[in-house]
């Protein structure tokens, strides 16, 4: 699942997503991304100077203020370039201020729009930046309005200065989770794309994005419904995905499920879950585990168990 963060000057998206960083995700900032092509790429080097006749940072600068149809003829030439660079990251996370505007919400499955209210934003802007009130409103009024982007944006983190930034990834990161889906009978995963009115409509994580529908007679299940057998009490399946995780180091399974042996699989899954019931978790379990997790792992989501962990003042909001 690929996902977008963005939101106005002054938001805090960049430190949003420096929260992310430090949770161990990698994300894609697209503004980074477009200078560093504009310095790099000669074919985005050769575009722009037949556009402007010159490379030069004060002319380019000069030809983007002349008019509006000046900037978007730039953001033609480098708009595409940054998102086939973002396709080629591989990464599922992309941080972009113009998320919305420059169509780059095409290329993830869901979007997140950091917010802050307009005098905080405008007081971040003007200790960071140096500059006037007057200033800082002019930049604002060139993007898209605060609750415009909101009501197109999946998801809302508030960036006050108050509110609980943690909390509120955690419950977004969460929700995610639980659009990831085990289907019976049908291998790998696919995750939900839209409810109809009598049934689902979800694509398959593999590299097919193939789109179906799910009836209720499919038996479709939440991977955060899951748990697995021990000798003792049931463990939620994303506490195993976790210990896989980092069994792993975070990376994907060292054991192949299809050619590893009924007692490798065994071996392994002891170090992953020692206590687990040898009675009741058959090998084909463990091949369906090590196999999903892959699929999670190829797909960017990775922080398994803190995203499912509610704090007691989130179980009782």
């Amino acid at each position: 699942m690929k996902i977008g963060i963005t939101g106005g000057i002054g938001s805090g998206k960049s430190y949003v997503c420096q929260r992310l960083i430090a949770r161990g995700y990698e994300v894609y900032d697209c503004d980074s991304a477009a200078k560093r092509l504009m310095r790099s790429s000669p074919e985005l080097q050769q575009q722009i100077k037949a556009l402007v006749g010159s490379l030069e940072k004060a002319e380019i600068a000069r030809f983007l203020l002349e008019s509006e149809a000046n900037a978007k003829a730039i953001d033609a030439i480098v708009h595409p370039a940054v998102f086939r660079d973002f396709e080629a990251s591989g990464m599922k996370w992309m941080e972009s201020a113009i998320l919305f505007e420059s169509g780059a919400y095409r290329l993830v499955d869901k979007t997140i729009v950091v917010t802050a209210p307009e005098e905080v934003r405008i007081q971040r802007v003007m200790q960071r930046d140096g500059i006037s009130r007057e200033k800082v409103l002019e930049w604002m009024a060139r993007q898209l309005p605060q609750e415009e982007v909101k009501a197109r944006a999946d998801f809302e983190i508030v960036n006050d200065g108050e509110a609980d930034i943690e909390k509120q990834l955690n419950k977004i990161l969460r929700n995610m989770k639980e659009t990831i889906l085990a289907i019976a009978g049908k291998p790998g995963l696919y995750k939900l794309v839209t409810r109809g009115k009598n049934n689902l409509i979800v694509e398959a994580l593999d590299a097919t994005h193939r789109r179906q529908p799910a009836f209720a007679t499919d038996r479709i299940t939440s991977l955060g419904d899951i748990a697995m057998f021990t000798e003792t009490d049931d463990v939620p399946l994303m506490t195993v995905l976790d210990n896989m995780k980092k069994l792993e180091g975070g990376k994907k399974s060292s054991i192949n499920e299809k050619k590893a042996s009924g007692k490798e699989l065994q071996d392994y899954f002891t170090k992953v879950l020692p206590e687990w019931d040898r009675d009741r978790v058959q090998n084909s379990h463990i091949k369906k585990l090590i196999t999903w997790y892959n699929i999670l792992i190829e797909n960017g989501v990775t922080d398994f168990k803190e995203e499912t962990e509610e704090t007691k003042e989130e179980a009782s909001e």
